[in-house]
């Protein structure tokens, strides 16, 4: 008699054998020698195998999978790490450049300074005058005596004035001229005049009317220059001119005098030619509007990641200088981000790593927008230059290498399509199962990591399949689930779970295919469906975060079984038994596992067709358990064996199956829970006969 039979069949009978190994058994009590007797009787294993020790060899090849808890009720724990991943940089597309032009800008009036002349009208001058008689100062100079009275009404007489130094013409849009008397005369006087500009040959604004300014006063005349044009050759008229004298003695001096001085006051000047001098011209103001390829996304904030602003000036006019650019709402470290840009047209560049930048500061528009503002700050001309207030500068933009980091706004309505896919459980000892059975408690778990603050529901769709083509959807109440979302941008990744078990879902079909073939998905989760999104309530994305599923599944071995079937199917050469003429095992058993188990062999030839079968014979009697779950285990012993004809068709044989069914208690209707400190003790006689 040979041993590879009495192997197969002995190994296989402790429990789905072809996966097991037990060292327990000693086959080395059988012989190679052919024993002469007709029939013999001897013990060929004994055993003392604990159920966590009978699944770990079983599941040899990923151990990982069992575990028990603390009561040593065994699970199988199967854990997919990102069963879906998301790159969070997908949900929206920003841009990589940015450009933005202020179009033409009117640079408006220039301040021309302080404009200042004066001319000194001395006794000497005044002796000129003609129509009331001369001032004979000849008479007078250096004498005290009365200051005598005197009148003069015309025709006018002219007083030069030096040129103006610091224009040749202007238009002005505003300003005002002061001409202030001081009088250093010793009598009080009165005098009309007016100041003519020589430049056009017209007088300048209205006359210039002094009455009655007593000796050391001093007395002021505004004219209103707005829209005067204006040159810096100037004099002064006088139309009349009186005094009454005094009637005690005076000092007379010739060159005693009326002096005017002549001011240029707040003026602004729209075209002229002109020396510039230093100022800080008003500039402009506006808003740089960020375009995102969605066009339904309104930005609220972002950080960016990296980023160059590149600035440049265009400037048709002759003012030299720069502007002086202010983004309020671009900070770097909390302070507004600034530049300085030439007029002559060079570039200027910032940095905008790290740089925050609130678009939601307008109240109008508040999303996709940063405002700006800049003043020109002039130097000095040269000499003259020619000025006109309708020259324009223009304000060029541009940011590149552009990448954002974190960014708050309304994204709109969005999804998340989660592509059909797949995965095997990779529990070994599941594979050899053909027929449905159920775990009392199974539980899956979808488990979520999600820095996308968006308010999102999930609905995902789980079907499994066996070998045959089965499938069963898992199915939830609810069905969707909400995506668990981080309080806000700083408080890194929300987890939460979706957890389906036997009260809200169907996972007690859904895993007793069993699932040993695999399990597919798809789904799909939806951002911003019913929500309103606010600046004070925005939607936020780390760009650098990520979005993912992992999978749980725990399987307590809390079976519900009713004639479950198994098989294997081993090769074998049935001219290795021509010699046995019959064989019987004898299977004493104490069985701590509540299952009942049956086998049956069916023989195969080489085309594998079945060409005969043993009779099903019961193997292994399930413990019994009480209404409370206590377990007993049952002492059986039970026998398996194959008569003269059943022995012909395994020596006609090339393969054989082994086929078994296993039930829980009570037919079916009970839970077997197999605890890991379960035993099952065997002891293994083989009776045999055969013909010398």
């Amino acid at each position: 008699m040979k041993k590879p039979f009495v192997l197969i069949c002995s190994v296989w009978l402790l429990f789905l054998a072809n996966s097991c190994n037990l060292e327990s058994f000693d086959f080395d009590k059988l012989s190679d020698e052919v024993n002469l007797n007709p029939e013999m009787v001897a013990p060929i294993a004994k055993a003392h195998i604990s159920v966590w020790d009978l699944l770990q060899s079983v599941n040899r090849d990923n151990k990982d999978l069992i575990a028990k808890d603390p009561n040593g009720l065994i699970k199988i724990m199967y854990k997919k790490t990102d069963l879906y991943k998301y790159n969070v940089r997908d949900l929206l597309s920003f841009p990589v450049q940015q450009s933005f032009s202020s179009g033409d800008k009117l640079l408006g009036d220039i301040q021309p300074g302080n404009v200042s002349i004066s001319r000194s009208i001395t006794l000497a001058d005044l002796g000129g005058l003609t129509g009331g008689g001369p001032i004979d100062v000849g008479i007078f100079h250096g004498l005290t005596v009365p200051f005598p009275s005197y009148s003069f009404n015309g025709p006018a007489y002219s007083y030069k004035i030096a040129q103006i130094p610091d224009f040749t013409s202007v238009t002005l849009t505003k300003g005002s001229l002061e001409i202030t008397l001081e009088n250093k005369l010793k009598v009080a006087v009165s005098f009309k005049g007016s100041l003519w500009d020589l430049g056009y040959n017209r007088k300048i604004k209205d006359d210039i009317v002094f009455n009655n300014i007593a000796p050391n006063a001093t007395s002021k005349v505004t004219l209103d220059l707005a829209g005067i044009q204006l040159s810096n050759n100037v004099e002064f008229r006088l139309m009349s001119f009186s005094t009454p004298g005094s009637t005690t003695p005076v000092y007379i001096d010739r060159l005693d005098c009326l002096k005017l001085n002549i001011d240029l006051k707040n003026a602004s000047i729209s075209k002229g030619n002109l020396k510039i001098p230093p100022q800080t011209m008003l500039g402009s103001s506006g808003t740089v509007n960020f375009v995102f390829p969605e066009p339904d996304l309104k930005a609220y904030a972002t950080v960016l990641k990296k980023g160059t602003m590149s600035i440049k000036i265009s400037n048709t006019s002759k003012v030299n200088g720069s502007i002086n650019l202010t983004l309020p709402e671009v900070k770097k470290n909390g302070i507004p981000v600034t530049a300085s840009v030439p007029l002559s047209g060079n570039s200027v560049t910032i940095d905008l790593a790290g740089a925050n930048l609130n678009f939601a500061s307008d109240p109008i528009v508040s999303y996709n927008r940063v405002p700006y503002s800049y003043n020109i700050q002039v130097i000095s001309s040269t000499g003259y230059v020619d000025y006109v207030s309708t020259d324009v500068i223009k304000l060029d933009m541009t940011i590149t290498s552009l990448e954002f980091k974190s960014v708050h706004g309304d994204f709109g309505k969005r999804s998340i399509q989660i592509d059909p896919n797949k995965f095997d459980l990779n529990v070994d000892m599941l594979d050899n199962i053909d027929s449905n059975f159920k775990l009392a408690n199974p539980k899956l778990e979808l488990i979520f990591h999600n820095s996308i603050g968006m308010p999102a529901s999930l609905a995902l769709g789980l079907t499994a399949s066996n070998k045959l083509g089965q499938k069963v959807v898992l199915t939830r109440t609810p069905s969707s689930f909400d995506i668990p979302v981080p309080a806000n941008i700083n408080a890194g990744t929300a987890t939460g779970s979706m957890v389906f078990d036997r009260q809200n879902s169907n996972i007690v079909n859904f895993v007793a295919l069993p699932p040993s073939g695999q399990i597919s998905y798809s789904g799909k989760a939806d951002f911003n469906k019913s929500n309103v999104v606010t600046p004070q309530n925005p939607n936020f994305l780390d760009l650098d975060a990520a979005f993912s599923i992992d999978l749980a599944m725990e399987l307590p071995i809390e079976l519900q079984i009713s004639n479950m079937s198994f098989k294997d199917t081993s090769s074998i050469s049935g001219e290795d038994y021509d010699q046995v003429e019959s064989a019987e095992l004898i299977i004493n058993a104490k069985n701590g596992i509540p299952l009942d188990v049956d086998v049956q062999l069916f023989f195969l030839d080489g085309s594998n067709k079945q060409i005969g079968s043993s009779k099903k014979a019961k193997i292994l009697s399930a413990a019994q358990v009480s209404s409370s779950g206590v377990i007993t285990p049952t002492q059986t012993s039970q026998s398996f064996g194959l008569d003269a004809s059943e022995m012909n068709n395994l020596r006609k044989a090339k393969g054989i199956v082994f086929s078994g069914t296993i039930s829980s208690p009570s037919g079916g209707t009970g839970v077997a829970s197999l605890y890991s400190d379960s035993m099952i003790d065997l002891n293994v006689v083989i009776k045999a006969k055969v013909n010398l």
